[in-house]
């Protein structure tokens, strides 16, 4: 865990005539763009009630804490799979790869979800049925589960988000949100399903409300009154669903590659005149008729052979509230009532070893390291056996070197010793059966306080941890900076086009950054060897690859510096041979030396040294 994590939240409001989403994502390092507010907790988040059954249930892509009861649970679960597997399939912009199963808490209890509703959307007494939290530990969907709709198309929803998050996509808002509703009522039938079918209630929200001209409808964002406003909010999600099901009912294939367009920046009307041949006025006329009863369609997606298996396992309340405190504890402002959680899963189960190290991990990331250790001691002689409490404690030595704010911060040889022990939990992590691309990741990161001849380990490991997850941008950034420590240069540049196309802002700063340093450290090493003009040559090759104009300048500056004294260095050296064959005797050859030197010298100095040397020598024979 972090201090700071990127997060994206998206919520189903739930209403008789409609229902709608929200997204924030809090402020990250400086120069990054970021909006949205700070979520707290007015009063403390009441606990479970400790009658409740809760069940923890695994599949291959989630995992569920559930208070639904195992019959409802196990039917979430397969059904969560069986669609990811099948939309997966559509667009890379839906993506099941993700660092960490997507966990999904499902709450059977009104009153006990709806606290956490309130705290994530800053609005009390909200309205929803559904969050997706996409979090530095994985995304998460907090769920009301219940009979009719909305509720039962909530996870279908939430899922979307989750997909478009794990792809790194970042549609604008009506696009995701009119996609996540197109979805929301798949129907699993057989070997295939039905998406797509009308939505009753967008109907009668367009029937009803004052329409959004499409021009305004693209540039809603999270704190438009359209978005947040009640009535404006029924019409934006009605209106976003039914732009999406005109384009996909005009032509599916189109839709996907729409999709990409726009994600990448692309105006709508220019993505709407490429992928389907058609303007915003044509848009506008095609949806006008929605609000009357829509003709049954959609589409049919073949499932693929997917394990929908589900392990179910009752889960004790101590279990219970760490996880629910690990959730909260990845939400900014939130520690204390993450501390709050593992505090009272401790009086449940004073030896409950994940919570005793979560209470290290927040003072890890309250940057108070002295007092996190203690904890990560206690909790590893409480549970020995415990591959996620090594690799958490690994993970917290290795600090901001984890995360999105890797290769921010350069390491010194004090950081050596806490880098190996890192090491060493994260290899016992691996033995332990931890999760291998954590564990691989973590190993190789340690390696970057090595010197550049005993890399090898490290970029084998990181090699093998992205092949695991390779949606981890900091295992690839450091993967790059250790392949061009090495002069690896294929690699390394096949690596940076991976992060420079990752469209984010901040790791595609820390790998220019990374480019920097690693290419500074080696123009110094040049310069103490006197290679001086293989300096300049990299100093040069880094013009070329930094966008900066006030930096090109004062690089090629530093380059011309070299290069001059690289040339006055030849320069003195030649007059000191001259003087040599002086010395000698040997006037002839000292005078055919300076010669040569003054055909080809600059330096005013070695200029001026040399005639005089040359004057001296004049009328002198060989003795």
């Amino acid at each position: 865990m972090s201090g700071r994590s990127d997060l994206l939240l998206a919520l189903l409001l739930a209403s008789t005539a409609a229902y709608a989403q929200d997204v924030f994502v809090p402020p990250v390092l400086k120069g990054i763009k970021g909006d949205g507010v700070a979520r707290r907790a007015d009063k403390p988040i009441p606990f479970p009630a400790a009658d409740e059954e809760w069940l923890l249930g695994r599949t291959r892509h989630f995992m569920l804490i559930s208070s639904a009861g195992e019959r409802r649970t196990r039917a979430i679960a397969a059904d969560l799979e069986t669609l990811a597997a099948a939309l997966a399939q559509l667009t890379p912009k839906f993506s099941t790869s993700a660092p960490a199963p997507t966990r999904v808490f499902l709450f059977s209890r009104r009153s006990e979800v709806q606290p956490y509703f309130d705290m994530l959307i800053n609005r009390r007494d909200a309205n929803v049925t559904g969050v997706f939290v996409s979090q530095k530990t994985g995304g998460s969907m907090i769920v009301k589960t219940g009979s009719g709709w909305p509720t039962e198309t909530t996870p279908n929803h939430e899922l979307v988000h989750s997909l478009i998050a794990n792809s790194g996509a970042h549609p604008p808002l009506w696009l995701e949100e009119g996609t996540a509703e197109y979805f929301s009522n798949a129907n699993l039938k057989s070997k295939s399903i039905r998406a797509g079918e009308p939505v009753r209630v967008h109907v009668e929200a367009l029937r009803r409300g004052t329409r959004i001209p499409p021009d305004q409808l693209f540039g809603v964002v999270r704190e438009s009154d359209a978005y947040n406003v009640p009535s404006g909010q029924h019409v934006f999600y009605a209106e976003s669903w039914a732009i999406v099901d005109w384009l996909m009912r005009t032509d599916e294939r189109a839709f996907y590659r729409f999709f990409q367009d726009v994600d990448e920046g692309v105006p709508v009307a220019t993505a709407l005149r490429d992928r389907y041949d058609k303007s915003l006025a044509d848009l506008e006329r095609a949806i006008g008729p929605y609000s009357s009863p829509r003709v049954s369609s959609g589409i049919t997606i073949n499932v693929p052979t997917t394990d929908a298996s589900v392990a179910l396992s009752p889960l004790d309340r101590a279990s219970l509230l760490y996880e629910l405190g690990r959730f909260l504890g990845g939400i900014e402002d939130l520690s204390a009532e993450a501390e709050r959680h593992f505090r009272e899963a401790l009086l449940a189960d004073p030896k409950h070893a994940r919570s005793i190290a979560a209470l290290g991990l927040l003072r890890v990331n309250d940057k108070r390291y002295d007092e996190a250790v203690p904890y990560l001691d206690r909790a590893l002689a409480a549970d020995p056996n415990d591959a996620e409490i090594y690799l958490e404690y690994a993970e917290a030595l290795l600090r901001n070197q984890i995360g999105p704010f890797a290769e921010t911060e350069e390491t010194n040889a004090d950081d050596v010793p806490r880098f190996h022990k890192a090491r060493a939990l994260a290899e016992k992590a691996l033995t332990l059966g931890g999760e291998a691309g954590r564990a691989l990741g973590a190993i190789g990161t340690t390696y970057i306080v090595e010197d550049d001849s005993n890399l090898g380990p490290g970029i084998a490991a990181l090699e093998k941890a992205r092949s695991i997850l390779p949606g981890r941008m900091d295992l690839t950034l450091h993967l790059f900076a250790m392949d061009r420590r090495i002069g690896d240069r294929a690699k390394a540049d096949a690596l940076f086009a991976i992060l420079d196309g990752a469209r984010n802002a901040q790791v595609a700063f820390a790998a220019r950054a990374v480019l920097m340093r690693v290419e500074l450290a080696r123009v110094n090493a040049l310069v103490k060897q006197e290679k001086l003009d293989e300096a300049a040559a990299v100093l040069r090759g880094l013009v070329s690859e930094t966008a900066d104009s006030d930096s090109r300048s004062d690089l090629e500056r530093q380059a011309n510096d070299l290069v001059h004294v690289a040339r006055t260095n030849r320069e003195i050296s030649t007059y000191n041979e001259a003087i040599g064959q002086v010395n000698r005797g040997d006037y002839a050859a000292a005078a055919r030396t300076l010669g040569k030197l003054l055909a080809v010298a600059t330096d005013p100095s070695v200029i001026r040294d040399a005639k005089a040397l040359q004057k001296r020598l004049e009328g002198r024979k060989r003795l």
